[in-house]
C-alpha cells in the first residue's frame, strides 16, 4: 500500500532518521514469528565511554528512586542522585536499545535492536541476555505489568509476551488483515490491567485479556503515533506527529484530539502532580501545562523521554544524552 510505504518512510526510532534506514533494512518478520531461540553465545558487549551519559539515549525511566536510561551502543546509564552524576551500566551487547521497563525498584528489561531483551535484578547496575528472539525482530517498547507478566512489542507487527518473568516469550498477535504488520511503537497499561499499543497509520489497540485478544481503536487520525499513557481518572493519552495529543475518556471506545503549539512529532511524556502532562519531541519541543504550551529548547535536539526525579526535578533523555533540568545541575 502507498500509505504503508509513505508512512514507514517517515518512521523513526526516536530521534535519528538515518538509524530509521538501519531499522528498515534489519527488520525480519516475515508471517507468523518462530519460537524463541538461544541468545547468541559471544555477543560483543558495550564499550565503557567516559561521557556516556551524553550518548544518544531512547529510553528513561524510574527504578524506584533510580534513574535509568538507554540508547544507542548498548549504552546503559543510572543515576542514584536524582540525575546529577550518571554511572554506566555494565551491558553484554552493543546494539542499539531502543526501550526500557521496570516492574519494581530491582527488575527490569530492556529491549532494542535484533530482538534482543535484557533483564536487570539490581536496579539496573548490571544486565544478562535474558532472550534473543527468533528472526531478530526491532523491538521498539517492552512493558511489564509485574515482575511475572511482560510484552515486548515492535516493527512489523512483531509482538511478544511472557507469564514467567522473562524465562519463556511467546508470539502475540496484536494486529489482523491489512493491520497485522503495521511497526508497534509502543505498549503501556493502565491501572485497571487494559493493555494499550501505539501504532503507524494512526492505529492503536487495546486488550483487556492480557494480551489473548487484541481490538482495533478508531482514533481520528492518521499519521504515526509513538508514546503513551494513562493520565489522571483513567484517562487513556496517547501523543503522535503532527504535535498531536490524543485522549480518551472511555478506555479507548472515543477519542479527543487535541492540537498543540507544535506540529513536531511527540515521542514522550510524564503525568506532573497536578495532573497536567509534559511532553517531549523532536526538535526540542517541550509542551507543559493544562493548554500544552510549547518551549523549544535552544539547541533543538530531538528528546525521546522524560521523567521526574526522586527530588521533584525534570530530567530529558534524547539525542544529546540525558540532562537535569534543574538550577542545581
Amino acid at each position: 500500500m502507498m500509505r504503508t510505504a509513505m508512512t514507514r518512510v517517515a518512521m523513526t526510532t526516536r530521534f535519528d532518521s538515518l538509524r530509521l534506514v538501519c531499522l528498515l533494512l534489519a527488520a525480519s518478520l516475515v508471517g507468523v514469528p518462530l519460537p524463541t531461540q538461544a541468545a547468541d553465545p559471544a555477543p560483543v558487549p558495550a564499550l565503557k565511554a567516559r561521557l556516556a551519559a551524553k550518548v544518544p539515549l531512547t529510553g528513561l525511566v524510574r527504578a524506584g528512586d533510580v534513574l535509568v536510561a538507554v540508547g544507542d551502543y548498548g549504552t546503559v546509564v543510572r543515576s542514584t542522585d536524582s540525575g546529577r552524576t550518571w554511572i554506566q551500566a555494565a551491558v553484554p551487547v552493543s546494539t542499539l536499545l531502543t526501550a526500557v521497563h521496570f516492574a519494581d525498584a530491582q527488575r527490569g528489561w530492556a529491549v532494542g535492536h535484533g530482538g534482543v531483551i535484557l533483564v536487570s535484578t539490581d536496579g539496573g547496575a548490571s544486565w544478562t541476555v535474558q532472550q534473543v528472539l527468533a528472526d531478530k525482530p526491532v523491538l521498539l517498547s517492552v512493558h511489564f505489568v509485574s515482575a511475572d507478566q511482560g510484552y515486548a512489542v515492535g516493527a512489523y507487527g512483531t509482538a511478544w509476551r511472557t507469564v514467567d518473568g522473562g524465562g519463556n516469550w511467546m508470539p502475540m498477535t496484536v494486529g489482523s488483515g491489512p493491520d497485522a504488520d503495521m511497526h508497534l511503537n509502543h505498549i503501556f497499561s493502565t491501572r485497571n490491567g487494559v493493555l494499550f499499543a501505539a501504532a503507524e497509520t494512526g492505529l492503536a489497540f487495546r486488550s483487556t485479556d492480557g494480551g489473548e485478544t487484541w481490538n482495533s481503536l478508531a482514533t481520528g487520525v492518521s499519521g504515526s503515533l509513538w508514546s503513551g499513557l494513562e493520565g489522571v481518572d483513567g484517562e487513556v493519552v496517547l501523543l503522535g506527529m503532527s504535535g498531536r495529543v490524543l485522549s480518551s475518556r472511555d478506555g479507548g471506545d472515543s477519542w479527543q484530539v487535541h492540537e498543540s503549539a507544535s506540529e513536531q512529532s511527540l515521542t514522550g511524556a510524564v503525568l506532573a502532580a497536578d495532573g497536567s502532562l509534559i511532553v517531549v519531541g523532536s526538535g526540542g519541543l517541550i509542551l507543559r501545562g493544562g493548554a500544552l504550551s510549547a518551549e523549544i529548547r535552544a539547541d533543538r535536539q530531538n528528546l525521546a523521554a522524560v521523567q521526574f526525579a526522586p527530588d521533584g526535578v525534570l530530567v530529558l533523555a534524547g539525542q544529546l544524552g540525558v540532562e537535569r533540568l534543574g538550577s542545581d545541575k
